[in-house]
């Protein structure tokens, strides 16, 4: 399991740094991303577009509260920053499911991401 929380760390910090290669490589070609009640993305083609799109307004930081590690999913809570125009930030709250692969345990299958905005108090 620690090689999992390992790699969890790293998808994490390569997401605040926009590491968008590392990202794409740590999926399978058949990947889906549901970003719950926003879109759904199909595919490490479309994977890869929508992680290009980061690099123009991508997180900024990326705080990890709980990780929770199964053998074949897990679950990442934190809170995330984001830049909404110049100079000004935005957190939001979020949770990912990580699905990994039956083929390669160090790729995911399926990432579902639950999020919201955060008001100034945290709340």
């Amino acid at each position: 399991m620690k090689g999992r929380e390992k790699l969890l760390k790293k998808f994490n910090e390569a997401f605040a740094n926009c590491d968008t290669e590392f990202l794409a490589n740590s999926v399978t070609d058949d990947i889906v991303w549901n970003i719950v009640g926003e879109k759904l993305i199909s595919g490490r083609k479309d994977f890869e577009k929508s992680l290009d799109r980061m690099r123009h307004g991508g997180p900024t930081e990326i705080f990890v509260n709980e990780m929770i590690i199964s053998d074949d999913r897990s679950v990442v809570e934190g809170i995330v920053e984001f830049y909404v125009e110049p100079g000004k930030k935005k957190k939001y709250a979020f949770c990912d499911v990580y699905v990994f692969s039956e083929i390669d345990d160090t790729k995911f299958k399926e990432l579902r991401t639950y999020v919201a905005l955060l008001n100034k108090k945290g709340l």
